[in-house]
């Protein structure tokens, strides 16, 4: 079994961060903390990542970035616009793919911690207790993009999703549509609870009681929606729209509706709350949310460039910018905007 810098700062109970001191010879830690680390680090015959220590000695700034899925359309677009800024800045990227897995995740934290990774900005679709914890201790800089944390404790770039969601239900609602349906992942995630509680309000403004049934929990992506429709069809009343969270979910929607003969959007209308290349390739073409997908990373990029300036003025003593970056606002919104393609009427 590989031993990691988890495993060491877990047994020494210090951080990861700590660990990472002792290892690269830093003054700034307590001498019997010192001696408690590398007494861990003999027992257990950790050996750090050499040609990681040779990179972080050059003094680049290096960026890591933790993707869901490194296949997601989202993810990559994402990507591009972080990217982006990253060039002109002179950066370097660790991409590492966690494959939406908790464990996963914990190790690619403390991977990134043993290559004295700067920074990292967070692509997972939802931010857990334990990985909250993890990015805390590791005392790296963060910002999620295309998602929510939990209490604003990290600075996160997004659309409003509550607000999205609110707008695009009242739309079909004053359309006369009556039974509108919402696909979404994962109900503990800060993303989807935004999204719903949108959606529980535009109902409100009409006086239509909220009904869960209407409400399909744990679909991300076009494999796991092979039966999606068929859950769909078992709702009690016929559904007039379908509100899906992601591209892959409502094009396996789509083409489940057409095998079974019916007709979109003369039998319902259907919508998508995310808008990647992939609704370009749909025909008919899936009405969406417009997302600026490529912006969210190139801002999320921006966002860490002056956390990394202000940090280095705090170094040298010298004075801060306070309009540099608000603590008060920590959530980013973009503007987003409805398009209707051919699933909505």
């Amino acid at each position: 079994m590989t031993i990691t810098i988890y495993d060491v700062a877990k047994e020494a109970k210090v951080s990861m961060a700590t660990v990472s001191r002792v290892v690269n010879n830093n003054p700034n830690v307590k001498e019997d903390t010192r001696l408690r680390v590398q007494e861990v680090i003999k027992k257990l015959k950790y050996t750090p990542n050499a040609v990681a220590r040779g990179l972080a000695s050059k003094k680049t700034t290096t960026i890591g970035i933790v993707l869901p899925d490194i296949a997601d359309l989202s993810s990559a677009e994402i990507v591009s616009g972080i990217e982006s800024v990253a060039n002109m800045y002179k950066y370097n990227i660790i991409l590492a793919n966690s494959c939406d897995d908790k464990e996963i995740e914990k190790n690619i934290f403390a991977s990134f911690v043993s290559k004295q990774v700067d920074d990292i900005i967070y692509l997972g679709r939802s931010l857990s207790d334990s990985s909250k914890k993890y990015l805390q201790d590791i005392q790296i800089p963060v910002v999620l993009a295309g998602n929510l944390g939990v209490d604003s404790e990290f600075y996160s770039v997004n659309i409003d999703y509550e607000k999205a969601s609110f707008e695009v239900t009242k739309e079909f609602l004053e359309k006369g549509a009556k039974n509108i349906s919402l696909i979404i992942d994962k109900y503990e995630s800060q993303k989807t609870q935004r999204i719903i509680k949108g959606y529980k309000d535009a109902l409100a403004t009409k006086k239509i009681e909220f009904d869960p049934s209407f409400i399909i929990d744990g679909y991300q992506t076009y494999k796991e929606s092979n039966r999606i429709f068929k859950t769909l069809s078992n709702i009690d009343a016929k559904v007039d729209v379908v509100i899906a969270m992601y591209d892959e979910v409502a094009l396996a929607v789509l083409h489940q509706a057409l095998d079974t003969g019916l007709k979109v959007p003369h039998d319902f209308e259907l919508i998508s709350l995310e808008n990647t290349k992939l609704l370009d390739m749909t025909r008919p073409k899936i009405s969406s949310i417009f997302q600026p997908i490529f912006d969210i990373g190139a801002v999320s990029m921006r966002v860490l460039t002056k956390i990394i300036d202000i940090e280095k003025a705090k170094r040298k003593g010298e004075e801060i910018n306070e309009d540099e970056l608000d603590e008060n606002k920590k959530e980013m919104y973009l503007p987003y905007r409805v398009i209707h393609r051919q699933t909505t009427k």
